[in-house]
């Protein structure tokens, strides 16, 4: 079987314990970034030794986006030897994270691709956002290129003003320029961001753009989940 497992996005009490029986049974994890996941079931180890027992870390091998389509093959392979597990740096693999190919392809080839949920930074900043979620479009990263941003949030503002909350996500070295498109396309409307979910600096900020911005000018670390919901306004 090829698990999807999803991993705390900070606090590592957010762990499930089919996400770690699933984890310390397979033969091999595919993870974005391996020395991450590595120092990650180690602490596991030593946290929750009850329900590790004496089962030892599985080998784990590298699969990000730079490597995803040469990856496969070999991916593929290993499902032919035994259980795969497959982790994202955090959260819930495939969430604007590299894996779909993979699950496509062992699909296709017959091997059954089971989903061990859990931590996710979409819904966690939805459930508390305030913004209504009956109905939400996850668009993730919006491009690096300032052109190529600006037309998507206005495709955004022509498409989805029908009342549904818009979720997107920003790094920590784009967040200010996102705003400032944001406000040029939009307005100066009402938007909720999160930041740094689950951990110590944990923050939700809502108001208006101008608002944020000022808040966020000496303190742009982590990363952002911004949410807005043009209907609202």
């Amino acid at each position: 079987m090829l698990y999807i497992v999803a991993t705390p996005i900070g606090n590592l009490q957010d762990i499930t314990i089919r996400a770690v029986t699933t984890l310390f049974s397979v033969k091999y994890i595919l993870a974005e970034e391996s020395s991450k996941t590595s120092i990650f079931l180690s602490t596991i180890q030593e946290r929750y030794p009850e329900l590790v027992g004496n089962m030892t870390k599985p080998k784990i091998l590298s699969f990000n986006e730079f490597e995803e389509e040469n990856a496969i093959p070999k991916a593929i392979i290993l499902l032919s030897e035994g259980d795969v597990a497959l982790v994202s740096a955090a959260g819930t693999p495939l969430i604007s994270d590299p894996g779909f190919k993979l699950v496509r392809e062992a699909v296709k080839r017959g091997y059954e691709v089971v989903s061990i949920p859990g931590a996710s930074s979409v819904i966690a900043a939805l459930s508390i956002s305030g913004l209504p979620t009956n109905k939400f479009i996850f668009l993730g990263f919006l491009s690096k290129s300032t052109v190529k941003r600006q037309n998507s949030l206005k495709e955004i503002k022509l498409l989805y003003s029908h009342g549904e909350t818009i979720v997107l996500f920003e790094s920590p070295h784009r967040i200010l320029e996102m705003l400032t498109d944001m406000k040029s396309i939009f307005g100066d409307i009402y938007i909720v961001i999160a930041k740094e979910l689950t951990k110590i600096h944990e923050s939700v900020l809502r108001g208006k753009i101008s608002e944020i911005n000022l808040k966020l000018v000496e303190e742009t670390r982590g990363e952002f989940v911004v949410m807005i919901n043009l209907k609202e306004q």
